[in-house]
């Protein structure tokens, strides 16, 4: 019996019942909770310290990455669930906003009390409206730093980090219920603290219903507000009804607490003047200017904060429906700044600059395409006189003045003033680093890419940009820049032959210092200081075109100090180059000049071709000027190639004739210089039956059968019947056999020696005139490289090699023996080198003894051998080291003959240094560290830039051309803040780097209430107004209920009422 008692209480209840979709829904709510971690009051795996400092720094910086912000915001602060029911799809999201109970300071007041929605934007976007938030706004109305957010899968909205998709669909009341239900359900088996929130209605008004463990969440939105609620007193009054607290109007207001929020938007006015009202920036009508043509600030807006505090504190019981919530009042203050957004600014600088590029790529690629010179340069005649006047007779730091623009040296120097007030007071204590002036930059650039800071070419390609820029006054009034280049080198290059056939030094070529000149280190290393002395060399590491100009320089200096002045010339002064002012000489040259190129073309029928020298069997017309455009008949095309059709670097062009015409004393054949005869019969082969006479060679190149450093050249010879003044000086200067000095004869002495005697003797030794140092460019040195390669590894070519090298030594050797008659290796080196002479301790000068390197006998002393083959011919009978004549004709055959689109590939590291040399020039940029640093940067990318190897095609161009126009969009964003709030550096600093900053210095705020007054705001409703109301109940000192509103300017307004779970009525 007892064993049938025991077996009636072993029983089991199999519920056969499937669980229904509610049941599965909600379980699978559970499950997610428990794997999100936030189960028994967890918070997951949000590290909100790391969150915090994340968020903080976020900031849409251009409106295209709002996506990839909003979209990190969603990674870092959401995680999402699919979950289905019914059928239809839905997404559980956990939210958390790091900003809500943030540690107390000025932005937490703001961010604790009214969580942000959106991060900081600098750019506007008005064709996204407002953008997509990054949290969810239910933050912001509840206060709640995590949050549950159920909603339907297609709205992929909040916590997907994209707008959704649509707003057109809706919940039911009955529908919102079920679902919150089971979220109820669900956080109460996990044991979740969290609230629970679900959609209700229509998706677009955004109302939801939820529910935390202690609170009951409601959500009302009305589309026009009636007007008792745009007072404090009205929303009290409804606080009070919402929750059933009777009304006893002097304890409610000092019961129930209120923050607000008061947001004043302003929308800037146009101004054309609105970059010449900062002090710190310098604007020019009509010049190469930094920043767009219109103002890039669109919106201010003043978030003004009302820390909580008694409703009484706000409220004005004496008047009625009048608030006590007025700026002055306000416990702190943020101010934003909305720009237009940078791909919509015209940047006029980085814009000049891409034109430029894009020329200058699509010049490259039809090289072949001839414009018609003739209107061109009638078109831009009177810029094209300008500018040339500008460029070889304005002061050397001038401002450019464009054409119809009046004269602005005043500004000019008032701008040099400023700039230089502005470096000695920003980085006076030294704690600032200074970003690199253009020629610190240049000086760190790599070698033969840039030109002297201030150069001629320097000077050119600033002409150029300035002339051809797209300014806002006359868009389409501007050249393209290639033609104009192409104009103003065809009449620069006029100019420079004039120069040298007058005799007269080129403007803004830097003068080599006596401590800088290789001519000065090196005789005053060897003893020997009495050379000529020279103002002029070839610097190397400055780019080929400048060296080409440096050495023309020098060719006339040496003209100069050989005597070879035209007669009309020697009584001016030929050695001070760019005067203050242009002369009148050289203004009525360059018109006369332009206009008769222009007549000539217009006025004669024939086909036109480009400027330069015709490299391929060209027959000059009689009286043609050499570098001048040349009309060709269309009868005489064939056979003809334009300077731009041919590789320069090909050394085939040393090989090109010239055909000339009988000599006519009537029509002389205007030839260069170094065009010289020579036999024909080997070059001319079955033509040999022509007249040899009628050929010559043209040495196009300045390379090429240069002899510079090394003996002459054995094939060169006189030319028969031209001027003496046209004569090579080796030809017609330098007898190829020099008569013979007698034993006892003295040549070529310049003065003796006051302190040395010749060893063998007693005679004073004398100090030759010598040669003054031949000058090379780069390229010369390439080809002297090769042809000593060229003499291989042999020891006869090691020796041959050595003695090319020692032109120089030899003409020296020559020189001291022709003015020494009795001298020896020792006299010559104590002179020439000596540190080669050594002197025991309390032993006489001429005691001494060669170093070991001198004494050494054998074929192995050089020094020895060339001594012993030095004959006694004094300087100014020797072969020329450096004959200026030809090498002058040659640097301008190389001139002539360049393309325009390689002279523009040479000068682009110039015309980006210009560039960044017009945003240093800038006293804004110095004053603001954002600027300061973006600079900096913007002068190592030129510096680390590898131009030789770029090319139009290379995406380095582009990186260089985005960092200048980030430059340039900030600087103008810092002129416009800083025209309104003026002096306001750390506060504009902050506007453009963040988007807002807190207002919290006094002086800050004067200066902001004086600029948004003139928008009348201090009497104008805000534009949007947000409100917290919290009261705490009695039998429940911890429970809080709390009311939120936000009201808009369309006076439509929001109310979400958190409703505590515990039953009472009367306030604290």
């Amino acid at each position: 019996m007892a064993e049938s008692a025991v077996d009636d209480e072993n029983f089991e209840l199999i519920d056969y019942t499937s669980a229904s979709a509610w049941e599965k829904f909600a379980a699978a709510v559970e499950s997610q909770l428990r794997a999100w971690k936030v189960g028994g009051g967890g918070a997951g795996d949000f590290d909100f310290d790391e969150l915090r400092r994340t968020c903080s720094d976020l900031v849409v910086r251009r409106h295209q990455d709002q996506d990839d912000v909003v979209g990190q915001v969603a990674r870092l602060c959401t995680r999402t669930a699919q979950l289905t029911y019914n059928g239809s799809a839905y997404t559980l999201t956990l939210s958390a906003h790091p900003l809500v109970d943030a540690p107390a300071s000025k932005r937490a007041m703001f961010d604790s009390q009214f969580p942000p929605t959106h991060v900081p934007e600098l750019e506007l976007d008005h064709s996204r409206g407002d953008g997509a938030c990054a949290w969810h706004p239910l933050h912001r109305w509840t206060g709640r730093r995590m949050l549950l957010h159920l909603r339907y899968a297609g709205d992929a909205g909040w916590g997907g980090g994209q707008s959704p998709a649509g707003d057109n669909y809706s919940v039911s009341l009955e529908t919102a219920k079920l679902l919150m239900s089971s979220l109820n359900m669900a956080l109460r088996n996990a044991r979740c603290q969290l609230a629970a929130f679900v959609p209700v209605g229509d998706a677009w008004r955004r109302v939801h219903t939820g529910r935390a463990p202690d609170t009951k969440y409601e959500c009302v939105s009305i589309a026009q507000a009636p007007a008792a609620y745009l007072q404090l007193s009205g929303l009290l009054e409804l606080f009070v009804s919402a929750f059933g607290v009777p009304p006893a109007w002097d304890h409610v207001s000092d019961a129930v607490h209120l923050a607000a929020l008061h947001q004043y938007r302003v929308t800037n006015t146009y101004a054309r003047d609105w970059n010449a009202r900062s002090a710190d920036f310098v604007y020019r009508m009509g010049d190469l200017n930094v920043g767009p043509a219109t103002d890039p600030l669109r919106v201010l807006t003043l978030s003004a904060l009302f820390g909580r505090a008694p409703c009484r504190t706000y409220m004005d019981g004496g008047a009625a429906g009048r608030d006590r919530l007025y700026l002055k009042a306000a416990s702190a203050w943020r101010l934003s700044a909305h720009m237009l957004a940078a791909d919509r600014e015209r940047a006029m600088l980085t814009e000049t600059l891409e034109d430029a590029f894009a020329a200058w790529a699509q010049a490259g690629e039809e090289r072949h395409r001839h414009l018609n010179m003739a209107e061109q340069m009638e078109a831009h005649a009177e810029v094209t006189g300008d500018m040339l006047i500008d460029l070889f007779g304005s002061a050397p730091h001038a401002h450019i003045t464009p054409p119809g623009i009046p004269d602005g040296g005043s500004l000019a120097a008032e701008a040099a003033r400023q700039l230089a007030h502005t470096l000695a007071e920003a980085y006076a204590d030294g704690s600032q680093a200074q970003p690199p002036s253009a020629a610190q930059v240049i000086a760190r650039m790599a070698h033969g890419t840039a030109v002297p800071h201030g150069s001629l070419l320097w000077r050119l390609s600033e002409i150029v940009l300035v002339a051809t820029a797209k300014r806002s006054a006359d868009f389409w009034g501007a050249p393209s820049i290639m033609t104009f280049l192409r104009l103003l080198w065809a009449m620069a290059l006029k100019e420079m032959r004039w120069r040298w056939e007058h005799a007269r030094l080129l403007p803004r070529i830097p003068a080599a210092s006596d401590g800088d000149s290789p001519d000065a280190a090196s005789r005053s290393a060897s003893g020997s200081p009495d050379a000529a002395p020279t103002r002029y060399d070839v610097h190397l590491r400055y780019a080929l075109v400048h060296q080409k100009l440096e050495m023309l320089n020098c060719c006339v200096e040496r003209r100069i100090a050989s005597g070879d002045v035209p007669e009309a010339d020697s009584e001016s002064e030929c050695s001070e180059p760019a005067p203050d002012a242009a002369p009148a000489g050289l203004a009525q040259r360059i018109r006369t000049h332009v206009r008769a190129q222009i007549q000539r073309r217009l006025g004669d029928g024939a086909r036109l071709r480009p400027i330069g020298r015709l490299l391929h069997t060209v027959r000059p017309r009689a009286g043609a000027e050499i570098g001048g455009f040349e009309a060709i008949e269309a009868s005489d095309s064939d056979g003809f190639v334009s300077a731009e059709d041919i590789d320069f670097d090909d050394d085939a062009a040393s090989d090109l004739l010239v055909e000339r015409p009988s000599p006519d004393a009537s029509e002389p054949a205007r030839l260069p210089s170094n065009a010289v005869r020579r036999p024909s019969s080997a070059r001319l082969g079955a033509a040999g039956a022509r007249d040899s006479c009628n050929y010559v060679d043209l040495a196009l190149s300045s390379s090429v059968d240069s002899s510079s450093g090394f003996h002459h050249v054995s094939d060169v010879y006189e030319r028969p019947g031209a001027p003496a003044a046209q004569q090579p000086s080796r030809s017609s200067s330098r007898g190829s056999d020099p008569a013979p000095l007698g034993d006892d004869e003295r040549a070529g002495g310049l003065r003796p020696s006051p302190t040395l005697r010749l060893l063998g003797s007693a005679e004073p030794l004398w100090i030759p005139r010598i040669q003054a140092h031949p000058v090379v460019t780069e390229d010369m040195l390439r080809e002297r490289e090769a042809v000593l390669m060229g003499l291989g590894t042999s020891s006869a070519g090691a020796r041959q090699r050595a003695r090319l090298q020692c032109a120089e030594l030899i003409s020296d050797m020559q020189a001291f023996k022709a003015a020494n008659p009795h001298c020896a290796l020792a006299d010559f080196v104590r002179w020439h080198s000596p540190r080669d002479w050594i002197v025991g301790p309390g032993q006489d000068e001429h005691h001494g003894r060669l170093s070991a390197r001198m004494a050494e006998g054998g074929a192995a002393n050089l020094w020895q051998e060339l001594w012993a083959d030095a004959r006694r011919i004094p300087a100014h009978q020797q072969p020329l080291l450096f004959d200026h004549s030809a090498e002058a004709e040659k640097v301008l055959h190389y001139l002539e003959g360049l393309p325009p689109h390689a002279l523009f590939a040479s000068l682009l590291p110039t015309v980006f240094l210009v560039a960044y040399e017009r945003l240093y020039r800038q006293p804004i940029v110095h004053r603001m560290p954002v600027l300061r640093q973006r600079l900096s940067r913007l002068a190592d990318r030129i510096v680390h830039m590898d131009w030789p190897a770029a090319d139009s095609d290379s995406h380095e161009y582009a990186s260089l051309l985005d960092g200048l126009e980030d430059l340039e969009v900030h600087t103008s964003r810092c002129v416009s803040l800083l025209a309104k709030l003026p002096a306001q550096y750390a506060l504009v600093e902050a506007l453009v780097t963040h988007g807002h900053a807190i207002v919290d210095d006094r002086a800050a705020q004067k200066t902001v209430l004086k600029t948004l007054a003139q928008f009348n705001i201090l009497t104008a409703q805000p534009t949007s107004r947000e409100y917290v109301f919290t009261a705490r109940l009695q039998n429940n000192a911890d429970a809080e209920q709390q009311m939120y509103v936000a009201i808009d300017d369309d006076r439509s307004i929001r109310a979400v009422y958190g409703r505590s779970t515990a039953q009472a009525s009367t306030l604290l």
